[in-house]
């Protein structure tokens, strides 16, 4: 009987086809996973470049103020000086005649001064605000972008879990199959020994029967042989018996004592031949 190992069917994937398929399912999402975590880091990289510019534009603003104070600062002590200077003016020269208004001058002077100021204010407060506020939608838009990196790194680091225990799984259970196969030959090695011994066993037997066959065959010609030696020599004794009957009932008749060693001596002629 013919003993054949059991084959997976066609239409069912082997555990190879299982592992190859999740190796690269894992390697795409670890090379999405990668890239992932390098645009993070390129954007932790643009998050750092605006710190540091907010922190340059804070340091400029207070450089500004500072200068603005300082301006403030020598104006007012100009404008103490020159109203030291025109009240001393106007105590030496009282018979003079009246000259240009200082004071007007000086109040035009500080209104020129003011206004500046204020417009150089307000423009660096405008552009100081232009800036955070570019700096506050880059460093939202970036938490935002940051934010949806993280729920992507998250999720593929579910996926990449659930692709590991569906990894261990097929491991083991290919170890089942392997294991199941290695039982298999050996129950199919075992089973082959035996019907190997019997197959034995069978071809001695049919060796000795057939060498009994031999034996019984070249028997079988000799007592064969000898049927027909003796069928001829029975066939010759009935033609010596049917010739020579009368001359033997003579003779048994005439000498009755010699008459019974007569069969005695053939009998010995035919044991002979």
């Amino acid at each position: 009987p013919s003993h054949s190992s059991p084959t997976p069917s066609p239409a069912q994937p082997t555990g190879s086809h299982f592992l190859l398929s999740f190796s690269l399912r894992y390697e795409t999402e670890l090379a999405l996973r990668q890239s992932v975590e390098a645009d993070i880091n390129g954007l932790r990289q643009v998050l750092d470049q605006l710190t540091l510019c907010r922190s340059d534009l804070e340091a400029q603003l207070e450089s500004l103020r500072e200068e603005l104070c300082c301006l403030k600062k020598n104006h007012e002590e100009e404008m103490n000086c020159l109203r030291k200077q025109s009240t001393g003016d106007v105590s030496v020269e009282v018979n003079a005649c009246p000259g240009p208004d200082l004071r007007k001058i000086l109040e035009e002077m500080r209104c020129q001064y003011e206004t500046l100021i204020e417009r150089n204010r307000k423009e660096v407060e405008d552009w100081y605000e232009c800036k955070i506020e570019e700096v506050n939608r880059e460093v939202i838009t970036s938490g935002q972008e940051v934010e949806t990196c993280n729920n992507q790194v998250t999720e593929l680091r579910r996926q990449l879990q659930a692709l590991e225990i569906d990894l261990q799984a097929q491991l083991s259970q290919r170890n089942n199959l392997e294991s199941s196969l290695a039982e298999t030959e050996c129950q199919y090695n075992t089973l082959l020994g035996e019907l190997q011994n019997q197959i034995t066993c069978v071809e001695q037997q049919l060796a000795e029967i057939r060498a009994e066959i031999e034996c019984q065959n070249q028997e079988y010609k000799t007592l064969l042989d000898v049927k027909c030696r003796l069928e001829q020599e029975i066939q010759t004794y009935r033609c010596l018996l049917e010739g020579g009957q009368q001359d033997l009932m003579y003779e048994r008749e005439r000498t009755g004592g010699t008459a019974g060693g007569l069969p005695t001596a053939r009998a010995k002629h035919f044991h002979g031949h």
